[in-house]
């Protein structure tokens, strides 16, 4: 197991074959190199191909200007209070040149600019318990890169938090920069113009379903509907009462984030013990991926000898995405009513 990706051992660039293979080309010509935030969901090709496809057809390609997405971006990781994130947009924005706009960021404050400040606080607010949406500033017309982007930054933040060590940051991405450790990532030149839907073809063998309304008939719909069907095999590794509370848990909190606590004690009881595994740690993914611990994934591993890295990349992913669906029923229908 690597010391940089926990619960799981990551398959490396060079061993990687197949629909593996060729998300990582793309990533690595797209956007990085190959760091732990990517190889972390190796073991689960199909959930590589179609998170990278979200990422890629909202936040790199489009209309909206990089630098927008990326204080979005920003805005997400910092609702999701994920400093590996936080630390790598903030050195994106300085590889875009602004690095006083990161600084002001990082100390806390608001950029000057109203558009970039409007930006960075609706992405903050989204998916944060006791906190409603912001009014969007953004025109209809970009509209889907920006909700795609934060909805794919939550998704991956939830994912990242459980299987990223506390304390790894990515350094500056800077190839000029001595890295801080080893296979650290290494920024692409943004900003490019990128052909919009060169990811659909990763896809093509995935489980899909209709996309949201608010992608229209971009190529970033069916990239969120075919993450959220091929997240949603996770539940198949929970027994159907697990599954619903799962579900029920979720909903109830509308995918916001939570401290570590006893909350989920009462919801869990009526599980056997077995349940309550996998149930625990699908529900923690979704709503407090932070206080994962080895034991906990660990035990419910242990519950099922055919448990593989890829069933946990699952599982893990399943959870994410189940807290992803609630938030973006809010952000859209908050959408709906600035419309209206």
């Amino acid at each position: 197991m690597s010391l940089l990706i926990r619960h799981v051992t990551p398959v490396s660039p060079q061993r990687a074959r197949g629909l593996l293979a060729e998300v990582y080309a793309q990533v690595n010509a797209e956007f990085s190199s190959i760091g732990p935030a990517v190889m972390m969901m190796s073991p689960a090709p199909e959930l590589m191909a179609a998170g990278w496809s979200l990422m890629r057809e909202a936040q790199l390609a489009g209309q909206a200007p990089a630098l927008d997405k990326t204080l979005v971006a920003l805005g997400a990781a910092q609702a999701n209070q994920l400093e590996y994130d936080v630390q790598a947009f903030l050195s994106v924005l300085r590889l875009m040149g602004e690095p006083q706009l990161a600084d002001v960021i990082a100390r806390g404050g608001s950029p000057a600019d109203p558009r970039f400040a409007g930006l960075l606080k609706w992405a903050a607010s989204t998916g944060v318990e006791g906190v409603d949406p912001v009014e969007a500033p953004f025109s209809p017309q970009v509209a889907a890169e920006h909700i795609g982007t934060v909805l794919f930054t939550h998704f991956v933040d939830r994912v990242a938090a459980v299987m990223l060590p506390a304390g790894l940051t990515p350094g500056s991405m800077d190839p000029d920069d001595e890295p801080p450790f080893e296979g650290a990532p290494v920024l692409r030149e943004l900003g490019r113009d990128l052909r919009p839907g060169d990811t659909l073809a990763l896809l093509e063998d995935l489980p899909t379903g209709e996309p949201p309304a608010w992608a229209a008939d971009l190529p970033i719909g069916r990239a969120y509907a075919t993450l959220a069907a091929t997240a949603a095999q996770g539940a198949g590794l929970l027994t159907p009462d697990a599954a619903t509370v799962v579900a029920d848990v979720v909903a109830a909190h509308r995918g916001r984030r939570r401290p570590a606590g006893d909350w989920l004690d009462t919801p869990l009881s009526v599980l056997s013990p077995e349940e309550r595994a996998g149930a625990s740690v699908a529900v923690m993914a979704a709503l407090a991926p932070h206080a994962i611990t080895d034991e906990q994934v660990a035990t419910w591993r242990a519950t099922d000898r055919r448990f593989s890295d890829h069933c946990t990349v699952y599982l893990l992913a399943y959870g994410a995405m189940t807290a992803v669906t609630h938030i973006e029923a809010d952000i859209t229908a908050a959408l709906g009513g600035q419309r209206s």
